[in-house]
């Protein structure tokens, strides 16, 4: 009894002390600040301004008396009334000796929810609300640096130290260094605002430093050597040089998406990083290979299997055979991109024009009202590149 009235004394004289925020004002915030209203909430402000938030409390019948932390969810998807009420609700269970952390894991652990089983529920949401390349992009980052090591493995037992030790795996490949963090800190947050965990575990750790550009560029021996291959991703390769399309795109191309008579392709919106519609022009030689290129009953024109039900995939392992083959050396495939507008650059195209063939996004106010569809532009742009195949390969003979 002395214990719990010592409890309720402490938190009545902090409660006393501290004038109770208002929303409005746990919206300006900047640094990491008690709120009040309920003894010990915090909203934690982090580096980049998020907010979260934080209960301090100690355990009735803890002998060390220690300070405890409890994350109660981000900030605004949980509100400050319902930070106060789950705080309160905290408050309840500490006073009868339980540690509320405690009992949210055992909650999770009775639900036995291992990672790879978040994971799974994570990617479906992705499906839904990412576009196609994104939520691909995604399920390939889990699968190959996160699940082997991590998917038999409780979602509430994943510390900073797992996540620290999968980026370092990854030190010396920046770029996707980079895009694992952001995927798993996405990860973890969606899985903190269901309550599956009490807190992000990314929060702490830094964003691994911004990547620069690449510059690489094909030489024309390089581009000569290409059209030596001949593995399907020679042929997508090919494609990509001469649309300046991303290859993940060129990867799902269906055949209902080809107008090959009227010289087209139209790229749905769930297929574009852009989650827009994209009508890309194809030059001859493009039009020759794809209506040179074996059909299979499936939907995919570079499809996986006997039948082409699923749209290609195997990138990392074609490029390795490329380059054993010698066909390709240093460069990647998004270089191929790069190239493309090279080459446009040097036969005399203009930016906007190529712009609006690589659908990159026009900044500013401009961007927004800028409806012009370009279609004739691009179509120029499109040309252009292939003349500069065609003067670096000689004639058309895909």
């Amino acid at each position: 009894m002395a214990q719990i009235s010592s409890f309720i004394c402490e938190h009545s004289m902090a409660t006393s002390r501290l004038r109770a925020l208002t929303d409005r004002q746990v919206q300006t915030l900047q640094a990491t600040t008690s709120v009040g209203g309920v003894p010990g909430l915090e909203c934690v402000v982090s580096p980049s301004g998020t907010k979260s938030w934080r209960l301090l409390y100690r355990v009735t019948g803890d002998t060390s008396a220690r300070r405890r932390s409890l994350g109660l969810g981000r900030y605004p998807t949980v509100g400050l009334a319902e930070a106060r009420q789950r705080s309160n609700e905290a408050l309840r269970l500490a006073s009868e000796g339980t540690d509320p952390k405690h009992e949210r894991e055992e909650k999770a652990r009775k639900h036995d929810l291992t990672v790879s089983q978040a994971v799974d529920e994570y990617l479906a949401w992705c499906r839904m609300n990412n576009v196609a390349a994104t939520a691909q992009d995604k399920q390939s980052v889990f699968k190959n640096h996160v699940l082997r090591k991590l998917g038999s493995s409780p979602l509430v037992s994943i510390t900073r130290k797992d996540i620290a030790n999968i980026l370092d795996k990854l030190g010396d490949r920046p770029a996707r260094r980079r895009t694992a963090y952001s995927y798993l800190r996405h990860f973890f947050q969606w899985a903190a605002e269901r309550e599956f965990i009490d807190v992000n575990p990314c929060l702490v750790i830094r964003t691994p430093k911004t990547v620069a550009a690449r510059e690489r560029v094909l030489t024309d021996d390089e581009i000569r050597s290409l059209w030596t291959g001949t593995s399907v991703l020679c042929a997508m390769a090919r494609l990509q040089l001469m649309t300046a399309q991303r290859i993940g795109s060129i990867g799902r191309l269906r055949w209902q998406d080809l107008d090959l008579k009227g010289m087209i392709w139209n790229i749905p919106a769930h297929d574009m990083k852009s989650a827009k519609s994209h009508a890309v022009p194809l030059s001859d030689r493009a039009v020759l290979l794809l209506s040179g290129w074996p059909q299979l009953p499936g939907p995919y024109v570079f499809g996986v299997g006997s039948d082409g039900a699923k749209g290609f995939n195997g990138r990392s392992k074609g490029m390795m055979h490329m380059r054993k083959s010698g066909i390709a050396g240093d460069w990647r495939l998004h270089d191929l991109r790069r190239t493309a507008v090279t080459l446009a650059q040097r036969g005399g195209a203009g930016i906007d024009e190529i712009t609006a063939l690589t659908q990159h996004k026009v900044a500013g106010v401009i961007g927004i009202y800028a409806r012009h569809g370009y279609e004739q532009e691009k179509r120029s742009v499109v040309d252009i590149v292939g003349r500069q195949i065609t003067n670096i390969l000689g004639p058309v003979h895909d």
